[in-house]
């Protein structure tokens, strides 16, 4: 499936509209949350996607992905390093094969790679679920605790559920410093 307004309109039988600018907005809402709780995109498959990373300064890179497909270029300290002397897994995960450390300077290494999921359903139903559930929820309705009052959007409320929360985390990159 493909997270659209069409995957949105069936998913909620009809009651938002493929068409209705709302929809949009939700799903752009909901996607987004999803993505900042695992720290990457998930899907679809991105492909020659640049990121600039400080360096390590270790044996071992950490690219902000679960699901490296294809690793195009990467360049330390200006200098393009060969392909073939890297050993790199679909975790993510990048050493040099002769064991020499990366750098250990911010900003240093430059890295072009295709990453993400063609499909995960469990990760798209969960960003379903809270497009609907945001979406016929009493949201409408200012919440009160204490002297604040606040009206609850995918913005700015806690957006899952703690089932949801757990699928999300089999795709969450590990927390770092």
């Amino acid at each position: 499936m493909t997270l659209n307004a069409v995957a949105v309109e069936s998913f909620t039988r009809g009651r938002l509209d493929r068409d209705d600018e709302e929809t949009q907005r939700q799903l752009d809402a909901a996607l987004a949350a999803a993505r900042h709780y695992c720290g990457w995109h998930v899907t679809p498959v991105l492909t020659d996607q640049t990121v600039t990373l400080d360096g390590p300064d270790s044996h071992l890179l950490v690219l902000p992905t679960l699901k490296l497909t294809e690793l195009t270029e990467v360049a330390e300290d200006g200098e393009e390093l060969v392909l073939a002397d890297l050993n790199w897994s679909a975790r993510g995960l990048i050493a040099k094969r002769s064991g020499y450390w990366w750098t250990p300077m911010f900003g240093a290494i430059t890295v072009v790679f295709s990453h993400g999921y063609a499909a995960a359903p469990d990760f798209e139903s969960v960003v379903l679920g809270a497009i609907e559930r945001g979406a016929f929820s009493s949201e409408k309705a200012p919440s009160v605790i204490g002297p604040f009052q606040y009206s609850g959007s995918l913005e700015d409320r806690s957006t899952f559920t703690d089932s949801e929360r757990a699928v999300l985390d089999r795709y969450t990159l590990e927390k770092r410093p």
